[in-house]
Order: structure tokens, then sequence, then C-alpha cells
């Protein structure tokens, strides 16, 4: 009965397991694209710290400044159906008006196989006819649903409404929304108005009304995040209200010992080892660890290396600075091209110096920033202005609240090579 089973003496089983992961498991150095399936480095706190918060019962707004890495967290509980959640995510950057928002939201959802293949759905479909006549943007082929494109002149936040209360997952699932730069909705919706807040406080009403619905919030979360801060974008427009409901989740950078191990695994299908040394010198020049500068790093350093050459500080200082060679230009102009969008007229101006002058010096006073407001005429509004280019990591004063400096060196190499005079 047993004689197929083999017993090996002194088996590592921890050795084995590793080693069979760092086999299986290659993680390619993917620059400035979300990271999903292997090619994301596991955030497992953050992660832990998304599904408590929802377990009990919060949605969220996950914060960071751009290029942390929210979108590939997105990405790996949609495909890793993390914790058996049913997750539909949705990219909103173009929408520009409440009708298409809640109708992409619905088309999303009729792909969900979770929702689709439910027994309990479709049984009430059919028995509780006042139930499907209220939903004129669905229809039942056979086991399936699917979106109704013939219905043009509907209601698409009362047909969510409806939908998210209806819906019975399978094995008393819950549905999680990731509705990813949702913030960016809002000012589009801003923009298409030409300034006037009448529709994008309606739109982030209708959305808090949706979120605190006693049917929609028993089946459904909401999960928040966007280039641009949510937070900072209601503010303008004296909407904080609308969104106070709403769990803060911030994705932070990596720490030195989760940096070491990022470059590792980056390392590792190229068969380059990076000593201890070289990695953490690496790390203190990077500063700001966020996983793309990291990858911007390592993409450099992979260039330069070679079997004559070892991986050591004067490689490392060569890599350094040709991440800012122009030839990697689309990595960084969206910094400074989002300050145009994010600011006009007088405060584009006041950003726009203070930066420069951030970049040329190393670190700037408050009050030198105070004194520079005055001047451009923007005295009373010149905080909200510093506050918006620290929310959305381009500058700091965590060490010195005296003094304003770049979050990264990086960043500010580009801005002093391409953007000062």
């Amino acid at each position: 009965m047993f004689s197929d089973i083999i017993i090996v003496k002194n088996f590592d089983y921890k050795k084995f397991v590793n080693n069979f992961d760092k086999n299986i498991i290659v993680m390619r150095n993917i620059v400035g694209s979300p990271a999903r399936g292997n090619n994301f480095f596991r955030r497992d706190a953050e992660i832990r710290k998304i599904i408590d918060r929802i377990e009990n019962g919060h949605n969220l707004q996950l914060i960071a400044p751009r290029r942390i890495g929210k979108t590939s967290i997105l990405f790996h509980l949609l495909d890793q159906k993390v914790e058996g959640y049913a997750y539909v995510y949705l990219d909103t950057e173009r929408i520009d008006n409440e009708e298409d928002f809640y109708k992409k939201i619905i088309k999303e959802l009729c792909k969900v196989e979770e929702i689709s293949i439910s027994k309990r759905l479709f049984q009430r479909f059919r028995e509780e006819a006042r139930f499907l006549n209220r939903l004129k943007s669905i229809k039942i082929l056979g086991n399936e649903i699917a979106f109704n494109e013939e219905n043009l002149d509907l209601n698409y936040y009362e047909e969510i409404k409806n939908f998210l209360s209806g819906i019975e997952l399978e094995e008393n699932m819950q549905l999680v929304l990731l509705i990813d730069e949702f913030p960016q909705t809002v000012v589009n919706i801003l923009e298409a108005d030409h300034g006037e807040t009448v529709n994008a406080i309606k739109f982030l009403q209708s959305n808090r009304e949706l979120r605190q619905d006693p049917e929609v919030n028993r089946n459904v979360r909401f999960i928040y995040t966007g280039s641009i801060g949510l937070t900072q974008t209601v503010s303008n427009i004296q909407a904080s209200a609308f969104i106070n409901d709403i769990n803060v989740v911030e994705i932070a950078p990596f720490n030195f010992e989760e940096g070491v191990e990022f470059l590792d695994r980056l390392s590792e299908p190229k068969g380059l080892k990076i000593p201890k040394e070289a990695a953490l010198y690496l790390l203190k020049k990077i500063a700001w660890i966020i996983p793309f500068h990291i990858q911007l790093a390592m993409q450099e350093i992979i260039s330069l290396s070679s079997n004559t050459r070892a991986i050591d500080q004067d490689l490392i200082d060569e890599a350094f600075n040709n991440i800012v060679e122009y030839r990697n230009r689309s990595h960084f102009e969206h910094y400074y091209s989002h300050l145009k969008k994010e600011f006009k007229g007088i405060s584009f101006e006041f950003a726009d110096k203070a930066l420069k002058q951030i970049a040329k010096q190393g670190k700037l006073d408050r009050t030198v920033l105070y004194d520079m407001g005055t001047g451009f005429g923007i005295k009373e509004n010149y905080r909200s202005i510093i506050d918006t280019l620290c929310y959305e990591g381009y500058i700091n004063n965590n060490g010195n609240h005296q003094f304003y400096q770049f979050n990264s060196p990086i960043v500010r190499m580009w801005w002093q090579k391409h953007i000062c005079e």
C-alpha cells in the first residue's frame, strides 16, 4: 500500500520551498506600468489592512503619491480574489459625467462570473418580476446576464442602486468595487462644466448615498484611489462632507528591508547579485524608496553591469545619474504636465517657481514660500497649494517643519536638469 512513498532523511523543507519559489516565480522589471501576477511584489501589510477594514464594514480610499503602486494593489486583489471576495475593477479616468460613471459600473458587473452564475440571482430574476422590471439596463441570455445597449434613456443611478441592492452572490460572498482614478472623474466633471461645482457635488453626493444605502451596504464595498488626491480634490470645492464616511488607508514607500528584497527579486532573472552594501547604498541614494524608482535604477544597473564590472558604488552612482537622462523623459514628464493641470494662472506660476527654487537649493524655508505667495498675490491660499504639492508627493517638510524639500532626490535631479532654467 505504501510502496510508492520515498522517505528522504534530513530533508530541508523550508529550503526546498524557498528554492522552488525562486525557480518558478520570476519577477520581470516592468518600468512604468502596474505590476500584475508574478511581477507584483507582495505588500502583505497593506493587503491585510485593506481586507481587515473591508471585513469591518468600511468603504476605503487608498492614498499615496503617484507611482507608489496603488493600482498594482487593486490588480492584485482582482487577480488573486483575495480572501474570496468578488472584485470588479473600473478605471474611470476618462469619464466626465455621472450617468456614464454608473453606466460603466453596470456594464462591468455584467461580466462578473460570481454574479453571472449565481443560481439564487436568476431564481430571483424569474420569480420576482418586479425586481427584473426595475432593471432596464440588463437582459438575461440563458443563464447569463448582459448589458442592454437598446435602452438609451435611463437613470443609471437608479439602475445601479436597484442592481446592487438586489444581487445575492454565491456562498454569501461580498462584492468589492475597485474604482481607479475616481478623483480624476470629479475633476473631469468640473472641467466639463467650466469650473461650476453643481454637478461635481451632485456626483459626490449620489456616490455617498449609494455607499450608505442599507441594501447596497449589505452586499457591496467600495475602494477608491487615483493618481491625484481625492481629499484635496473635494476640499477645493468645499465638498469634504460627501467623503467623510470613507476610511483612509495609506500606502507607504518600502522600508530598507523590503527595498533590498525587491532588488534581489528584480536581479535574479538576470543572474545578478547585488552585494548588500551596494544595495543599501543605492536605497539611501533613492531615499524615497518606491517600486518605480527602484525599477528605474535596476534598469540602468543592468545596462551598465557586465562580467568584468562589479556592482559597486561607482557603478551605482553612474546608474543613478543615468536615470534622469532625456531618454527617460516619458517617466518624468507627467510630474510637470500634471502640475499644469492641477493649478491654473497665478497658482501655477507660484507652484512652478516654488518647486524650481526647492530643486535648486535643496530645501526652502517656509517663510520664503510665504513671502513668495504674498508676492504673487495669493497670500490667502498659498498654503493650500503647498499642501497639495505635499499630498501629491512632490515635496515634504517631515524632517524639519521649517523647511521643504523634494520627496525624491531622483525627481529633484530631473527638475534641476530639465525644468529649471
